[in-house]
């Protein structure tokens, strides 16, 4: 099993463009603030120097996680005040600012708080422009503004899409589309979160068709695949709406029970094993019984996730090496 699920992984890269964008901002207003010292323009400097000083202690200080959104929205207010003053004193040449501040809006939040807080920045320099600049030049500012929310908003959105397709390919099985591995991780994690907090228990079914690759040997590989989607969708139909089913491997399979304790968990096992070997699969060129080996697992207090699927695993094995064809509970067997 990965370390890191898809879901792990896609928020630590947004959180590694938040705080880089912050340092980013954090250099840029202490290297302005020299400017502004060099310039003779003292006050200007105090203001960009705290600012620059507040930004960079903000990258710090979360360096290792995600910067919450009240200080990303800190970080906002700070910069569009600078760049309000900067127009307010430098005219046209302060509106240069703006425009990298608006595209900053659209990464600092995601999908609609995005473009809200890229609308409210859109009306505050709009505003800001057309009381401190020549009406002429105020307009034209506000229309180019305009129009770049209009762009960043698209692009949010579709963006926001897109991130969710792949997120679903990701941890989609293209087979039998089930969920896949990479999303093991966190299900189980909040399971664990969970049981420690609520007492809530939770187990585990393994299972494992029997004889597989003599099926793929005999029949192909693309018979095979047919097997493995009808499997999968007789797997979904009989379970509850809470379970939670994923492909782990070429014909193992892994079921997430949620509050349910090893004697229930032992029931849906056999449950399934019934289903599997009571009616026969219908292939293209053959028809072929099939059976599943099951193994369960009750989550203990001690266990990490890792440790919960090798006691499941190790139950497995143990109705393999019974004869196949049955259910073993992982409470009388050690993960060794």
């Amino acid at each position: 099993m990965p370390n890191n699920s898809a879901d792990t992984l896609l928020q630590s890269f947004r959180n590694k463009v938040t705080r880089n964008m912050v340092w980013a901002g954090a250099i840029t207003e202490l290297l302005l603030a020299g400017a502004q010292l060099w310039l003779g323009n003292y006050m200007q400097s105090a203001i960009i120097f705290t600012a620059g000083v507040v930004f960079a202690a903000i990258a710090y200080t979360f360096r290792h996680g995600r910067i919450p959104n009240y200080w990303r929205l800190v970080f906002m207010v700070l910069l569009s005040v600078i760049c309000v003053m900067s127009i307010r004193e430098n005219g046209t040449i302060g509106v240069y600012w703006s425009y990298p501040l608006l595209v900053a809006s659209f990464f600092m939040f995601r999908d609609g708080y995005a473009i809200a807080l890229a609308a409210a920045i859109t009306v505050f320099f709009s505003i800001a422009a057309l009381a401190y600049m020549p009406l002429n030049d105020g307009w034209r500012i506000a229309a180019t503004l305009s129009v770049i929310l209009a762009l960043g908003s698209v692009f949010v959105v579709m963006l926001g899409r897109m991130q969710k397709l792949l997120h679903q390919l990701v941890v989609t099985d293209t087979l039998t589309g089930l969920q896949n591995r990479h999303r093991v991780n966190s299900v189980l994690s909040d399971l664990i979160n969970n049981f420690r907090r609520y007492h809530r228990a939770a187990s585990l079914i393994m299972l494992d068709l029997d004889h597989f690759k003599l099926i793929n040997d005999k029949y192909g590989h693309l018979f095979g695949d047919q097997m493995l989607k009808q499997l999968g969708r007789r797997l979904k139909l009989s379970l509850r709406v809470n379970d939670q089913l994923f492909r782990v491997g070429g014909e193992e399979f892994l079921i997430v029970l949620p509050e349910t304790d090893i004697k229930e968990a032992v029931k849906v096992a056999e449950k399934i094993r019934q289903i599997v070997s009571n009616t026969p699969f219908d292939g293209k060129d053959a028809q072929v019984r099939l059976t599943v080996s099951v193994g369960v697992a009750q989550l203990r207090a001690e266990q990490t996730w890792a440790e919960w699927i090798n006691t499941a695993d190790t139950a497995l094995l143990e109705a393999k090496r019974k004869g196949r064809d049955q259910v073993c509970a992982a409470e009388h067997y050690s993960a060794e």
